[in-house]
């Protein structure tokens, strides 16, 4: 069973928390956000696996970043839809789209878990590190599903870290982020890209529930999405140690999917 480490007391609320995190990784606008590694990361596997850039794309979660919309668009998408439950992180978001990609990008308010579009609307979505944060994951990529094509192409990453030495590391931090308010901490720490993109996001967000590689291989499967392709992102830097890095971080601190609907 995936782990839920999901907040019930104490928890910052929805807005303030992802519109404060988002809002810090974008300090030097758009540029800095496609400089994450995993933004770096999902550019390369469009030109890896030679997706093409046709037809209607989504971005399931876009969050105040927006970057995985801005790397559709400059990779050529010229219709991407961008969603995010967070008003405040959509306003954000509208802010850092520039007037290159504003005419490819429509951004609007809706949840992951409940979109507004008809059934096989989307030829290609990206999901990044969204449906671990939501109440019914599973749910999340059911309605992923849904909304996909046939044969279209699903980019979505989960933590995997489940039974790992990082697992009881982000415990002791959300212990510790039970006991300390986050505006006093985003207020010491967030202006460092490793405590607020890391450390703080483990720390204070709401919902958090973290898999084994086989358990999201499982609900993809039951969703009716076919993996092409998985594997450890490469910002988990201990992926690459073999037995070691598995203990440290499990099958992955995020780890990737790419997939098709069949």
């Amino acid at each position: 069973m995936p782990v839920n480490l999901s907040r019930r007391t104490a928890a910052p609320g929805i807005e303030q928390f992802y519109a404060s995190i988002h809002e810090s990784m974008t300090t030097d606008g758009s540029r800095e956000a496609a400089s994450r590694p995993t933004v770096q990361e999902f550019t390369q596997s469009l030109q890896r696996f030679s997706i093409r850039s046709t037809g209607l794309a989504l971005d399931a979660g876009c969050g105040g970043t927006a970057s995985f919309s801005i790397t559709c668009a400059a990779q050529g998408f010229q219709n991407v839809a961008a969603i995010d439950i967070n008003e405040r992180s959509l306003r954000h978001a509208r802010a850092v789209i520039t007037d290159l990609d504003r005419g490819a990008i429509q951004i609007c308010a809706a949840s992951v878990g409940s979109m507004p579009f008809p059934n096989e609307t989307f030829d290609f979505a990206v999901c990044s590190g969204v449906v671990h944060h939501t109440p019914d994951p599973e749910g999340a990529v059911r309605e992923l599903a849904r909304v996909m094509k046939s044969q279209g192409i699903l980019y979505i990453s989960v933590y995997c870290f489940t039974g790992s030495v990082f697992e009881w590391i982000v415990r002791i931090l959300r212990q510790i982020g039970a006991a300390v308010p986050f505006r006093l901490m985003h207020g010491i720490w967030g202006w460092s890209r490793v405590m607020n993109n890391f450390v703080l996001d483990h720390m204070y967000v709401p919902t958090l529930w973290v898999f084994s590689a086989e358990e999201v291989r499982e609900i993809l499967g039951r969703n009716g999405l076919a993996i092409t392709a998985e594997w450890p992102s490469e910002m988990d830097p201990f992926a690459r140690f073999g037995t070691i890095g598995r203990w440290i971080s499990g099958e992955g601190l995020l780890r990737v999917w790419l997939c098709k609907r069949t």
